[in-house]
């Protein structure tokens, strides 16, 4: 290992500052395998499917916020096919055949649930089936909540939003007393005491108990049947909650950690390597190749950088490579290219450079093997404290809708929740949870940063 890099590795493990950083990119490289291991299934394919997450409540905090405000908040429950118990009977003189299909639902949970939803899987061969939902409630009430024809083998009842089931809670809220109820939630008033506010949601009595779903299948042919499945979302999900596309947070924000890292080390090693060579090579050539790296140069660090990031991306649909590829095509030449043109002309003028040229070792040989190695350890300081800049770019890109929308990063998750009004309503994790990320990140290299820089710059040496 050549002594400036021993330097860097003996600054970075003395000092606190080092360990520090070094111990959070661990973590945040632990997340990232993590998120390989985690996510059973393509993540890019199906992020943007919304029938992928529909069995995830809308707009859910995290479980832990449970704790924080002392309340138990309520989760999600899925009634699958195997909790209703079945009852199913063929009358001969009818040609009917009956099938009842019946779960209990023990609601416990401090809050009401956010939506409700069932979904029936019936098999039929030509005439339709008719089809009954009720909920029974711990006060022995019995709502109809569905009483139709289905029409499909599989049908879905978003019971917190279907026109007619809502016609059916509404007239059960107005038959228990309540005049003219207005506007009515089925997941609150179907869970409510009854008295006057049970279709106010601001005011209205949570009535915890055993609840029982029962649906009744009437059928025409006896080989006909079916099974059913409840849903009742809940308000909290998972480690980092839901989005507005019922997407779990939780697998976007680890999923972002090897995106985040791969924009970042991608293009700060890239950029930072290619401006030091062409320094390098600008000092160690000189003249008419001096002079055109260093015009090029300057033409390019007065250039508007992400101005002309956002005309591309505007124009054209870009993906995540072809972003990293951009930003290293723009950032050929830059400061590095000054820095490493000075050190250059300094390590130039050392003994062993004069003794290299006397015994007539070749230009490029001595900029590869004599020059370049000098260059390490400014060059690698320079790739730790360049990564946070391209992760912020990143996300600053994301935010504008410019990255790559395909692809779960934070930036990205930040800019759906600013669409979304996460601001506005109150979703804070939505934003709160990936921006930490990005600081806790941008953070740890910058620390890595400062205790590598003790070794490159000479003012924080003698300190």
């Amino acid at each position: 290992m050549p002594s400036g890099l021993r330097d860097l590795s003996k600054a970075l493990l003395s000092s606190k500052s080092g360990v520090a950083g070094l111990a959070t990119l661990v973590i945040i490289l632990g997340i990232s395998v993590f998120a390989l291991i985690y996510v059973p299934f393509d993540v890019v394919s199906k992020w943007n499917d919304p029938t992928f997450w529909q069995r995830n409540p809308r707009i859910a905090a995290p479980d832990w916020v449970s704790y924080m405000n002392n309340r138990k908040m309520p989760e999600m429950i899925e009634i699958s096919q195997q909790d209703f118990s079945k009852y199913e009977y063929f009358v001969e003189l009818a040609s009917l055949k009956y099938i009842t299909l019946e779960a209990r639902l023990n609601y416990d949970y401090d809050d009401f649930p956010s939506e409700l939803a069932a979904i029936i899987h019936a098999n039929f061969s030509e005439t339709r089936p008719l089809a009954i939902i009720k909920l029974i409630r711990p006060d022995g009430a019995e709502v109809v909540l569905y009483r139709n024809i289905l029409t499909n083998q599989l049908s879905y009842f978003y019971i917190s939003s279907d026109t007619e089931i809502k016609e059916n809670v509404y007239n059960f809220v107005h038959g228990s007393g309540v005049n003219n109820p207005g506007s009515v939630y089925p997941e609150i008033s179907l869970f409510a005491t009854k008295d006057r506010n049970m279709a106010d949601p601001r005011q209205a009595t949570l009535l915890k108990g055993s609840y029982r779903i029962r649906i009744e299948i009437t059928a025409s042919n006896k080989e006909d049947g079916a099974d059913a499945e409840f849903l009742v979302y809940g308000k909290v999900y998972g480690l980092a909650g839901t989005d507005y596309n019922r997407r779990d947070l939780f697998i976007g924000l680890v999923w972002g950690a090897p995106v985040a890292l791969a924009v970042g080390l991608s293009a700060a090693i890239a950029t930072s390597l290619i401006q030091a060579l062409l320094g390098a090579f600008s000092a160690w050539y000189g003249g008419f190749v001096d002079e055109v790296v260093q015009r090029v140069t300057e033409v390019y660090m007065i250039l508007p950088f992400l101005p002309i990031l956002i005309t591309i991306s505007i124009v054209y649909t870009i993906n995540l490579w072809m972003l990293i590829l951009i930003i290293v095509v723009l950032s050929i030449f830059g400061g590095v290219t000054k820095t490493a043109r000075s050190l250059t002309l300094q390590v130039m003028s050392e003994q062993y450079i004069e003794s290299a040229i006397s015994y007539g070792a070749g230009k490029l040989r001595i900029l590869f093997l004599y020059i370049l190695p000098r260059l390490l350890p400014y060059i690698v300081a320079n790739i730790v404290l360049s990564v946070p800049a391209y992760v912020f770019l990143e996300a600053a890109l994301s935010v504008l809708g410019l990255g790559d929308p395909m692809v779960p990063t934070w930036g990205k998750t930040i800019s759906d929740a600013y669409s979304g009004g996460a601001v506005m309503h109150g979703y804070w994790w939505w934003i709160l949870l990936p921006a930490f990320l990005i600081m806790v990140t941008a953070s740890a290299f910058a620390l890595i940063g400062y205790a590598l820089d003790k070794v490159v710059n000479p003012k924080l040496r003698e300190r």
